[in-house]
């Protein structure tokens, strides 16, 4: 199996030094890549902008072709006039790491009448790292300073972040604590029989457990939170009712007010939560990642979210709208307008 990031939003950021361009793909996907292989859409009226910026990790040899063909497919949700190749890894004997991954992506961008402006190898996207084209013209040299690039300084202004590595990424996700799970997970159990032995009116219901939800938003945005067993298990069962997930679905966008607090929160449910209620969670912390145009995080989100909950609805929604390659202003309007229950 191969792991595919989901495309990052266009920028408006504009080079022509291939080493900055290289050097400037953690800020463009949120991470620092290594073994991979990162497609950068160019387009615009100087057909130099860059647009959508695809990862995905390096595949043993006998998939490299279908696998540059679909990260070609992904990378065409975008207006692409051009784009360029980079494979980060180690050297391999006296080259650049997987010329036949490089050949391959030219290859499947050529097929579809994608220009292709240069393809490139690094061995990280470090400075000091060395760089070169895999074509003849001998161009190569060592990466800048990532944290020099305008893509970091723009960064820098949009409140981006730039995590270490995946698993830093999935860090964000991941279960804190298999005690503390497990004892969560009898409370909700306890939690749902009480709920079955005397029903809430359902308007009424809603209402007091939006309550809960606007409640833990409000201790998040000042850095008061605190989930213990009480808090964490009434938030499971708020968020288990279709009304008051896509209310909060709707506190997810990043334009809204509590568009920060939201995120921060969901995260923390992610590995607060037992499975399969952590799912909820998971699917709108990606929901919030994709309207904010952070692919990365939206991958590993989906991931923790089909993993508590296979087959989780909204989940599937997320994973689908992701794929198509949808810029972050269209999947807000999809997203609001139906999240689906």
């Amino acid at each position: 199996m191969t792991s595919t990031d989901l495309p990052a939003p266009s920028t408006v950021l504009r080079m022509s030094d291939l080493g900055e361009l290289i050097a400037s793909v953690p800020v463009l996907i949120g991470f620092r890549p290594c073994e991979s292989l990162v497609l950068i859409a160019l387009g615009g009226a100087s057909r130099r902008r860059i647009g959508l910026t695809l990862r995905i990790d390096l595949p043993p040899p006998e998939h490299v072709h279908d696998i540059a063909a679909h990260a070609v497919a992904c990378l065409q949700a975008d207006d692409v006039d051009g784009a360029v190749v980079v494979v980060f890894g180690a050297a391999g004997g006296t080259g650049p790491a997987r010329p036949d991954v490089a050949a391959a992506a030219v290859a499947a961008l050529e097929d579809q009448g994608i220009r292709v402006h240069a393809a490139a190898w690094a061995e990280r996207a470090e400075a000091g790292r060395r760089w070169a084209c895999f074509d003849a013209c001998g161009c190569g040299g060592l990466l800048p300073d990532p944290a020099a690039t305008e893509a970091a300084a723009t960064a820098v202004v949009e409140g981006k972040v730039v995590r270490t590595d995946r698993e830093a990424l999935r860090a964000l996700v991941e279960p804190v604590d298999a005690t503390t799970i497990r004892r969560r997970e009898r409370r909700v159990i306890e939690a749902a029989d009480e709920a079955l032995a005397a029903p809430e009116p359902g308007v009424d219901g809603d209402a007091i457990h939006l309550a809960v939800v606007r409640a833990a938003l409000a201790d998040t945005a000042t850095g008061r939170l605190e989930l213990d067993d009480e808090r964490a298990v009434a938030l499971a069962v708020a968020l288990a009712r279709p009304a008051v997930r896509d209310a909060a679905l709707a506190m997810s966008d990043p334009d809204s007010p509590d568009g920060g607090a939201a995120e921060t929160l969901w995260a923390a449910l992610c590995r607060e939560l037992p499975d399969p209620e952590a799912a909820e969670a998971a699917a709108l912390l990606a929901a919030s990642a994709l309207m904010r145009g952070d692919g990365a995080l939206a991958n590993v989100a989906l991931d923790r979210a089909e993993h508590s909950w296979p087959g989780h609805r909204l989940t599937g929604l997320l994973r689908s709208v992701a794929t198509c390659g949808m810029r972050p202003s269209q999947l807000r309007a999809c997203l609001l307008d139906g999240p689906g229950s």
